[in-house]
């Protein structure tokens, strides 16, 4: 492993690294570091906690450092799916850039609108913003985004996946088209960043930490489940059992991730829940909770899947099984980083069997089966698999369209008698009857 100080990086950046006990470079930052100090636009495959937020800030950073603006507008804007990965990467940028004059403008829902306009017109030179806050700021025509040396879409995917595709292709088309363009993503597969990609200049690609590499330090568990009501109990149960101290537990909906963290509060754990309709102001102070001890538990929704650090996750509960493979990857990524031993466990009913047999396909591993004592469900898998792990369901048979139930052939239809036709009149309808 190669050393962040051993970089070409602006000596008020390696003290910030020094201040931080930042010593040996990530894979992720090894490669794509120099191919950044380089001006290459970049490509770039690396799963949550693989210190891809520090691969570009460094470069972006050395850059402003050494080289002179002309021009006084934005010189770098950094674009993230969701609020609190843009307020992640804004303390990030300020331990970094800490020996330097450098400051950055945050532009994202939830905050005063005026206030950002006020932000944007001083024109920071590096400005982190959410798609669809700063696309209601171009529709104004506030920020001057003609002097941008440097575009980054961090999570590209992700905001992909969240609908932000036109917001997306809007940012890029209002900025200076001489830029270096930095794109990070858990997956360079998504058919929409091959159109991204052709804008361009002959792209450097960059592949690390791949699925399978990133969860070799998790343990994978699977635990069989009734209904809701049973996993509630299991969860419970689970948290009882494990020497956690700090426990991610997702759910699939807004509404489920409630009443599974009253639940908890209910039975005394000290829980909580986010999603993507907590006002931000609170959603930032119960992050910082959880962060600094003052939660155990924390119940989201995928909005906190993915990019989020938060250090010591000792374990990750899948209440419903993610919606993709990428989901789960970065779901269960929340936990067993930097090296470090992680376990996630994975409730799983009847009808999420199949979902969870082709995650497994997925990662290529096959999930640790636990009973946990007492609560053993009646619920026991699919009496027959497929060679590929899914239930495998009754064959149905051809039925010959031509064929009635019976077997025998349809009769072709009669009219019906006109004894039993009901005939409309002007005041209403009469039985015509049978002569």
């Amino acid at each position: 492993m190669s050393l962040l100080q051993a970089l070409p990086l602006h000596k008020q950046l390696l003290k910030a690294l020094e201040k931080l006990s930042f010593t040996d470079a990530t894979a992720v930052q090894a490669q794509a570091i120099p191919a950044a100090l380089a001006g290459k636009d970049l490509m770039v495959s690396a799963q949550t906690g693989s210190g891809k937020t520090a691969a570009f800030l460094l470069p972006l950073l050395h850059r402003m450092l050494t080289q002179n603006a002309p021009n006084s507008g934005t010189r770098v804007l950094i674009l993230l799916p969701t609020r609190e990965l843009a307020l992640q990467t804004q303390k990030h940028f300020e331990q970094l850039a800490a020996f330097t004059y450098i400051k950055c403008g945050l532009i994202i829902g939830g905050e005063a609108f005026k206030h950002q306009v006020a932000t944007l017109r001083k024109n920071p030179e590096v400005l982190i913003a959410t798609p669809g806050r700063l696309v209601e700021h171009i529709e104004k025509g506030t920020p001057d985004f003609k002097d941008l040396e440097v575009l980054v879409l961090d999570e590209a995917d992700r905001m992909l996946d969240m609908g932000f595709a036109i917001d997306m292709h809007t940012i890029a088309d209002s900025c200076n088209k001489q830029r270096q363009n930095l794109l990070f993503s858990a997956t360079l597969k998504h058919k929409e960043l091959g159109r991204i990609s052709a804008t361009f200049d002959n792209p450097e690609f960059i592949e690390v930490d791949s699925h399978r590499q990133q969860h070799r330090h998790i343990s994978q568990q699977l635990v069989l489940a009734d209904d809701i009501k049973h996993k509630e109990k299991l969860v419970a149960a689970l948290l009882a059992e494990e020497p956690a101290r700090k426990v991610f537990i997702f759910c699939n909906t807004r509404i489920q991730c409630q009443q599974l963290s009253h639940f908890l509060r209910y039975k005394k754990f000290k829980a909580n829940c986010i999603h993507g309709e907590i006002p931000q102001s609170e959603r930032k102070q119960i992050m910082n909770q959880f962060r600094q001890g003052a939660i155990e538990v924390l119940v989201a929704t995928d909005l906190a899947a993915r990019g989020l650090d938060i250090d010591d996750v000792d374990l990750v509960i899948n209440f419903n099984i993610a919606q993709s493979g990428d989901d789960h990857v970065h779901r269960v990524g929340r936990t067993g980083r930097a090296g470090q031993e992680g376990k996630a466990i994975t409730l799983v009913d009847g009808n999420e069997w199949n979902q969870m047999s082709s995650i497994e396909r997925y990662l290529k591993i096959r999930f640790e089966h636990r009973v946990v004592s007492g609560l053993k469900a009646n619920y026991s898998g699919p009496k027959k698999l497929k060679k590929s792990g899914k239930a495998a369901g009754p064959k149905k048979k051809k039925v010959d369209p031509k064929k009635t139930k019976t077997g025998k052939k349809a009769a072709k239809s009669k009219p019906p008698k006109k004894n039993k036709i009901m005939s409309g009149g002007g005041h209403g309808f009469e039985v015509l009857r049978k002569k």
